[in-house]
């Protein structure tokens, strides 16, 4: 199918104007999507003191403005050509030895003329793409013990038709395969040379990917008497889901012709996290010094999480498929991980690259980062000043033991510091603020 709009595109560029296209839209549209939620409360008892609740909601994404950037880039609009030995050839004709000479001139007589390069980088997505669905539901009981409260949740959802990227042009691995025939080893190319050369990579939208999520959530709360409160929460889960695309621009999944194989924790996975936070405030003093040690209020913030994850890739494209983020090798029953210090976080004896025009069985993110630690402190006090008027000294203490909490570990196979952590977080920080209000 050639298009009408651009009689200059190669077959099977549809442009908005041809036929079979919704208009200057990319998708078709979608008007009946159904989104119920429901939820309940129940008390049992007749003192007020527990609570049941449960509901459940589904919901539909939309992307957000900057998702379609890539289309812009799209040839015939965002073409970019690279002409060699401009230094031989001079600046007066910098065309010399290209073939067709310059290609811009089309530019004085309109865009339907303009002519398409080889190997151009596209992006599509199919017309009847399916929004992203939500499912999330949850369950809790909160019981209330004297000044405490105490409550325990269930929280999950699942994603489907979650948006990944899967390349539609990739490269076949052949005898003489090198990464410099790449575009010349393409599906399309090998199936129709006159049409194929000028397809290179195309990242298709596919809405098979699927998301799951569920956790526990454990709280306690003591509110605000006497002087103090507190509050702490531990949350247990589990993410698992397919690497969606938060913005076209290519494939995300590793392998074209199995998309499904690279279901796997999320990156954002932290198997636990705990928090805890309290307020205390000095009680009033008399004497001479009441006005200056009273009313004082201490208030420190410990979190501790788990690591998130990270991927152990190959680095070169080993399986000549023209796909980045191929994934290494772990060889079978070897411990990934080093002694945990930051020289030697990752074992580089576990990993090994995949043969010549294969991809690894190694699933992403099957490393743990290291967990971090935090513990802020904050001490603050007001003096009032009248009925309008008043003055209050803060003092901030981030990170106050000094806790060194490691960055991520280098994951490319390839790179020399392999395995090694370069950084970390900030060590502790000071601040002190005084404000007046009035």
């Amino acid at each position: 199918m050639k298009s009408t709009e651009y009689p200059q595109a190669p077959a099977g560029l549809l442009f908005a104007g041809d036929t079979g296209m919704p208009g200057k839209q990319v998708m078709n549209s979608q008007w009946t999507q159904f989104a119920p939620r429901m939820g309940m409360i129940w008390s049992p008892g007749t003192d007020g003191k527990m609570s049941v609740r449960a509901a459940y909601g589904m919901f539909y994404d939309t992307p957000h403005l900057f998702f379609n950037t890539r289309w812009a880039n799209n040839p015939p609009w965002g073409a970019q050509v690279s002409v060699a030995n401009t230094a031989i050839n001079g600046l007066t004709d910098p065309w010399t030895g290209y073939p067709g000479g310059n290609p811009w001139p089309a530019l004085e007589t309109g865009w339907a003329t303009q002519p398409f390069p080889a190997f151009g980088v596209y992006v599509n997505a199919p017309l009847d793409t399916k929004n992203t669905v939500l499912h999330q539901w949850n369950i809790s009981v909160q019981r209330q013990f004297g000044d405490w409260l105490f409550g325990g949740s269930y929280l999950g959802n699942h994603t489907s038709h979650l948006w990944i990227g899967v390349e539609l042009n990739p490269a076949v691995y052949m005898a003489g395969a090198t990464t410099g025939n790449t575009n010349q080893r393409r599906t399309l190319y090998l199936k129709n040379q006159a049409v194929g050369q000028y397809y290179g990579t195309i990242g298709q939208l596919v809405d098979t990917g699927r998301a799951n999520y569920a956790g526990m959530l454990l709280t306690a709360q003591r509110r605000l008497k006497d002087g103090w409160s507190v509050m702490g929460n531990w949350t247990l889960s589990k993410c698992m889901a397919d690497p969606a695309t938060t913005e076209l621009t290519g494939p995300t999944t590793v392998d074209p012709n199995n998309p499904g194989a690279d279901y796997a924790y999320c990156d954002s996975d932290r198997r636990h996290v705990f928090n805890l936070s309290m307020i205390a405030t000095s009680p009033k003093v008399q004497g001479a010094f009441g006005a200056i040690i009273s009313y004082w209020q201490i208030a420190p913030i410990v979190r501790w999480q788990s690591g998130n994850r990270a991927t152990v890739t190959a680095g070169p494209d080993v399986a000549l498929t023209g796909v980045g983020g191929q994934r290494a090798v772990q060889v079978s029953g070897a411990d990934p991980y080093g002694d945990g210090t930051a020289g030697f976080y990752l074992n580089p004896a576990s990993f090994t690259q995949p043969a010549a025009g294969t991809l690894s069985t190694l699933l992403p993110n099957t490393i743990v980062n290291p967990s971090r630690f935090t513990n802020d402190l904050a001490i603050s006090r007001t003096f009032k000043m009248g009925a309008a008027r008043a003055l209050q000294i803060r003092w901030e203490v981030f990170n106050v033991v000094n806790w060194v909490n490691l960055n991520a570990p280098t994951t490319a196979l390839n790179n020399a510091n392999f395995g090694k952590i370069l950084s970390a977080q900030d060590p502790r920080i000071m601040q002190l603020a005084v404000k007046f209000a009035f």
